[in-house]
């Protein structure tokens, strides 16, 4: 615990919930209250406090300790009446996924283990080979998504890759989301190979169908069980008493419940080593109609290159060459110059990873003619985007970021969201904390919540 921290004193105030939003650098404790009185009571944050996170140090308590107390030094001390926990850290999700077909079951698999919140290390489709199974040793992955074949259709695939997986080193937890006809045999012969197995619907069940929030559901339920024991991670199990959900899907879960509240949306989270962008959205139905390939209603993508720290580096060959950064933002920047350079890689990280996300319209020539065709996700229907995460939230000029994500006519076929497209930034910070709440209170009321820090 951080010394200079003044330990909590005076009368000991009761509170709704914690949650610890455990990041890969930094750990965020926030106190909520008004929620469990809902609506005669205002949900409300209550203050927010912030230390190193402490897994090198073999214990994350340190850090989640280290930020409650820094919370405490401000509110005094806390009773919450249930506490929540998500992470990024360690890793996060770290996820391999494994399907029929590239276009179809890996596909769907992969929108699956991204709507989670994972970190997919390797995607492969059809049998898996030698190099395949040396991949994912490599990898260590913290869950494994198996699926393949529609329902009545391939059965050999999945059982051959069954039994290949049950050779590799570790033991992860298996989610299977395959064909149902084989999946009581495909979990007895994984499960006799010491795999602890979670099984769920068919991600892709028909052709052009896809079924992945079960699958979902279950890759939040393996994760809590597989934090708890990873190392360095133990004690978030002591401080949750409520839901451990990966920060991703936290966030996912938020937009999700916030769609519900305000209509179809994009939310941009830029961080220090990627930068995601989740939509909450069934496109409009002139696109619809031309699309060549199923989308989930709420998709998550992540972009690894795309961060402004870790790999701020590439950020920085992406801007224009007319201007470039005179220094490399460190993951909090102060000074003026480290402060401009770090606007910088936000609003470039911002723009890319949103362009990246949408689909596009594509011109075609066919024996009837010249063809329009939707390749993609389709985002002109989403009438809000909103902002998370610490460089959006934290740094000058936020909107204006946001505003430069929209689309235009410069942006020609992208299907981005329209050019008045409002704005908004999740000035509290408290996105993924939501996320981790509505597991246990009134959705009107976490979308209170959210909707005061947003401004909307």
């Amino acid at each position: 615990m951080n010394g200079q921290i003044v330990p909590a004193e005076g009368p000991v105030r009761a509170v709704d919930a914690l949650v610890a939003e455990i990041g890969s650098t930094t750990t965020v404790v926030s106190a909520f209250h008004g929620l469990a009185g809902f609506p005669d009571t205002q949900p409300r944050l209550v203050g927010q406090g912030v230390a190193p996170t402490s897994v090198a140090q073999g214990d994350v308590g340190i850090g989640v300790d280290g930020a409650r107390a820094a919370l405490e030094a401000a509110t005094g001390p806390l009773a919450p009446a249930v506490t929540f926990a998500t992470s990024s850290a360690a890793g996060g999700l770290r996820m391999t996924v494994h399907g029929l077909t590239a276009k179809m079951t890996a596909m769907a698999a992969r929108e699956a283990a991204l709507g989670a919140g994972g970190v997919v290390e390797h995607t492969t489709s059809g049998r898996l080979r030698d190099a395949d199974l040396r991949r994912i040793d490599e990898i260590a992955p913290s869950l494994i998504l198996l699926a393949g074949g529609v329902e009545g259709g391939d059965t050999e695939t999945i059982l051959f890759n069954a039994g290949r997986l049950a050779r590799i080193e570790s033991r992860p937890i298996v989610v299977y989301a395959g064909n149902t006809a084989v999946r009581d045999e495909a979990r007895e012969l994984l499960e006799a190979a010491g795999f602890r197995v979670r099984v769920t619907a068919n991600v892709y069940p028909g052709v052009d169908e896809l079924d992945i929030v079960p699958a979902r559901a279950v890759i939040h339920d393996a994760f809590e069980e597989h934090i708890v024991h990873a190392p360095g991670m133990e004690r978030i199990g002591q401080f949750a008493t409520g839901r451990i959900l990966p920060t991703p899907g936290a966030v996912l879960i938020a937009s999700e419940l916030l769609a519900t509240a305000v209509g179809d949306l994009v939310v941009v989270d830029v961080g220090g080593a990627t930068t995601d962008v989740h939509s909450v959205t069934d496109g409009s139905p002139d696109v619809a109609a031309m699309s060549t390939e199923p989308q989930p209603h709420s998709k998550r993508t992540v972009e690894g290159d795309l961060g402004t720290f870790v790999s701020a580096r590439h950020v920085a060959d992406l801007v224009d060459t007319r201007y470039r950064p005179g220094v490399l933002p460190p993951p909090i920047p102060s000074t003026p110059d480290e402060i401009e350079a770090a606007v910088l890689l936000t609003r470039v990280a911002a723009m890319t990873a949103v362009r990246r996300h949408a689909g596009c319209l594509v011109h075609m020539y066919t024996p009837k003619g010249r063809a329009t065709v939707a390749r993609g996700r389709d985002l002109t229907a989403c009438r809000l985007i909103v902002g998370t995460g610490g460089a959006l939230t934290r740094l000058p000029g936020g909107e204006a970021i946001l505003e430069a994500s929209r689309g235009g006519a410069e942006m020609g076929d992208r299907l981005l969201p329209p050019a008045d497209a409002a704005v908004a930034l999740d000035r509290d910070y408290i996105l993924a904390c939501c996320g981790a709440l509505s597991s246990h209170f009134d959705a009107e009321a976490v979308v209170a919540l959210m909707r005061h820090s947003a401004g909307i």
